[in-house]
């Protein structure tokens, strides 16, 4: 982590909603309270946490659906500045330096998503910048939850045309979102924060990382993002790392699966087979 004193963002309130992993987005938390001193900083939880960083209960989020309802509709009832930055479990401040005040110019910016083309391309609401103007409005009535649809694609597919044209919410350019975040694609350039299981490897050293796989609640690990990060450490011959990941997927995954969804994260079977069985030898001890 930087020695630099941290950049103010009074102006800002950080927090995270989680429970699933409530003690690890504490960690996400304090990794950017460190960089940064923002005018508050909470965690939404069912569990009541003793902690540095203060913990308001909520009722327990039991699907991304709830979560999304508590970050759309509920959020800005507990937030008392001007702008909001969401961080989760796997996304936070990595650089403080690339902070810029233009990006309070804006409603809403969270990292840009590659996969779509048709122009509403910046979303991933992981570790997002919001204004309390932004908040207020997703909370009235002609904004509808929909179940199935996460928060972010509502906010910056689904009612982004409105929310421009009826409430003037600005949406941050491609540009000043690939300064801000990084979740898919290239990494062109550094970036305030990051989102992703996938890209913890960029900015968690290895022993915290380990710690961090030990630390996290049983259904986090059987995923698609675990199995790229799993995927980024066999690539990165970061054995350590790639035992303790494996064999808490073994807890629900056998080898063949593994290796089968491997290669659904984009890896090629002949990868996929040398990753299983690297696998296999270290947690033997071989």
């Amino acid at each position: 982590m930087s020695n630099r004193s941290p950049i103010d963002l009074r102006s800002v309130t950080l927090c995270a909603a989680d429970s699933l992993n409530p003690r690890i987005a504490l960690h996400a938390l304090r990794r950017s309270a460190h960089l940064c001193a923002f005018g508050d900083v909470i965690l939404f939880s069912h569990e009541d946490i003793p902690s540095d960083i203060r913990t308001v209960r909520i009722p327990q989020l039991q699907s991304r659906d709830e979560y999304s309802a508590f970050i759309f509709k509920d959020l800005v009832h507990h937030i008392s500045t001007p702008w909001v930055l969401i961080a989760q479990w796997d996304g936070f401040v990595v650089d403080e330096t690339a902070w810029s005040q233009s990006f309070l110019d804006y409603d809403y910016i969270g990292a840009k998503w590659p996969f779509h083309s048709d122009g509403l391309t910046v979303g991933n609401g992981g570790f997002s910048l919001r204004s309390a103007r932004l908040l207020q409005a997703c909370a009235e009535a002609r904004f509808p939850m929909i179940p199935g649809i996460n928060e972010d694609d509502l906010i910056c597919r689904v009612y982004r045309s409105a929310l421009e044209t009826e409430c003037g919410i600005r949406f941050a350019p491609e540009h000043i979102a690939e300064r801000f975040s990084h979740e898919r694609g290239a990494l062109d350039n550094p970036t305030f924060g990051f989102h992703g299981a996938f890209n913890m490897w960029r900015h968690v050293d290895d022993a915290e990382m380990i710690e961090i796989i030990h630390a996290a609640d049983p259904r986090t690990i059987p995923s698609i993002e675990m199995i790229q990060l799993l995927s980024a450490y066999f690539a990165l011959r970061k054995f350590a790392c790639l035992k303790a990941l494996y064999s808490r997927m073994r807890h629900a995954w056998t080898p063949l699966q593994i290796a089968e969804q491997i290669v659904r994260g984009g890896t090629s079977k002949e990868v996929a087979v040398q990753c299983v069985n690297t696998c296999d030898r270290l947690s033997r001890g071989s």
